[in-house]
């Protein structure tokens, strides 16, 4: 009897073991479609390119790391500029497009002044930051969060098409930061500058500056350019006189175009101990040549006050020329037609001021990966780079991208041909802005009568020595 009750037990247990089975079996049957409704960028990928199923293991099997499962919000704040320059709503919704499970929301910030410190600070006190990536502001302008190592490097993901042999180095050189490996690429550069003249062709006709098949002759000295700009103030357009050349006085431009002249005179605007060489002969050569234009009223002075009155007024038809980034001959080919204002570069062969505005991720950041896809996916993404050099002249930063652009574009070649040779990149102090400011100041108190070139440089000489913070990143 003992032996038959042991035997119904067992037999017992093997039904309800077969039970418990056949229910198992069941949940994992009910619990798939619920797993590939969480997924929907795996299940329709391969569907659309080779016709496959969610339940084919084919389809699940690039699932764990390709980009395209990418899911989650993320925030890129930008320059404000940028958000028509740079065409930010639509690489948003063609990255947004190839990543169903992603929301990019697009945020502005303002720059040229102070508002950076204000977002550093931000990041520092509340350990969050209000976007994920930032694409604006030029190295100097984000050097403090560099020496403060607030941002995440690059570094690992500088391979493939982003190894840094693919990058301009005029531009990836600024971005470089010395120091252990993997930490020397605390931001990238998104877009680039270089600081040259632009001519209205079409006023360098009126004066006879052209050759007998029609190609401009450009002004290869300071004594030439001084001369075409005082030849074309002497024209009228629709009875109204039109300004030969208008120079950059303002906090945008003014500091990069007295850095460029002096490159390209002496190769470097810095001295052997590092700072910046305000008594360099081009430095003064420079400066005396602009009070020089606006004295013998050939020149104005709009940039006192408007950081784009040369561009609007080289746009309108109203200035011959200015001296500017290389993105002013774009903008104004535009509205004026194709080619009609050409660039040239400064006189000399010591180099190119070239300057980028970069892409960086504060360690505070709340979702890191998404704006490193985002970054290498849009930003720096062929359509991105050269719809905005097409459109508005703000240059690739990496060859593949810039090779992609038309190559008999005179402007994108005299661009081209700046980058290929020796370059260097604007100042990076954690003082930088104040430095520019300075600059800024110093330089309209002479252009107005208002003190001696000598009483300019010692006071640049005094601000730098006495007040300016002069740490690189790195150091």
């Amino acid at each position: 009897m003992k032996l038959v009750n042991q035997l119904f037990r067992a037999l017992l247990i093997l039904v309800a073991l077969s039970l418990l089975v056949a229910c198992a079996g069941q949940g994992a049957s009910s619990t798939g479609p619920e797993v590939a409704a969480e997924e929907p960028a795996a299940a329709e990928e391969p569907a659309e390119g080779e016709g496959e199923t969610a339940e084919e293991p084919a389809a699940e099997e690039p699932a764990e790391e390709t980009a395209a499962e990418l899911s989650g919000t993320m925030a890129v704040s930008v320059e404000s500029w940028m958000v028509e320059k740079y065409n930010m709503e639509e690489i948003i919704a063609r990255f947004q497009e190839a990543h169903p499970g992603v929301t990019v929301n697009l945020l502005t910030h303002e720059g040229l002044g102070a508002n950076y410190l204000t977002i550093f600070l931000e990041w520092e006190q509340t350990g969050k930051s209000t976007a994920d990536l930032y694409f604006g502001g030029l190295p100097g302008q984000i050097a403090p969060a560099m020496i403060d190592d607030q941002l995440l490097p690059w570094d690992d993901m500088m391979t493939d098409e982003l190894a840094p042999d693919k990058w301009i180095d005029a531009f990836l050189s600024g971005a470089y930061v010395p120091g252990p490996a993997g930490s020397n690429y605390p931001t990238l550069p998104g877009l680039g500058e270089t600081m040259n003249f632009q001519a209205n062709v079409n006023y360098l006709a009126e004066i006879g500056a052209v050759s007998d098949d029609g190609t401009p002759i450009m002004p290869a000295t300071y004594e030439e350019i001084a001369d075409y700009a005082c030849r074309l103030a002497e024209l009228t357009v629709e009875g109204q006189a039109i300004t030969g050349l208008e120079m950059e006085y303002g906090i945008n431009f003014a500091p990069d175009t007295w850095m460029a002249a002096v490159i390209a005179a002496e190769g470097t605007y810095l001295t052997d101990d590092g700072k910046i060489n305000w008594d360099s002969q081009a430095g003064r050569d420079w400066i005396e040549f602009q009070k020089q234009i606006i004295d013998q009223g050939c020149g104005g002075t709009l940039t006192f006050t408007d950081n784009n009155g040369a561009r609007n007024g080289l746009k309108a038809a109203q200035i011959a020329m200015i001296n500017a980034s290389n993105s002013r001959s774009t903008e104004a080919n535009a509205v004026l037609g194709q080619n009609v204002v050409q660039m040239f570069a400064y006189p000399g062969d010591g180099g190119t001021l070239a300057f980028s505005h970069q892409i960086y991720i504060p360690r505070v950041a709340a979702n890191s990966e998404l704006a490193r896809a985002f970054a290498r996916e849009a930003i720096l993404s062929e359509f991105a780079q050269t719809w905005s050099a097409e459109n508005f002249g703000k240059m690739p930063t990496l060859w593949a991208n810039y090779d992609a652009l038309d190559q008999n574009d005179p402007n994108f070649a005299q661009v081209r041909q700046s980058l290929s040779g020796p370059a260097m990149p604007q100042w990076q102090f954690r003082d930088s802005q104040a430095l520019r400011q300075a600059y800024v100041d110093q330089l309209q108190l002479y252009l107005t009568g208002a003190q001696s070139l000598d009483e300019m440089i010692t006071a640049l000489v005094e601000f730098q020595d006495n007040e300016a913070d002069l740490t690189l990143p790195g150091q």
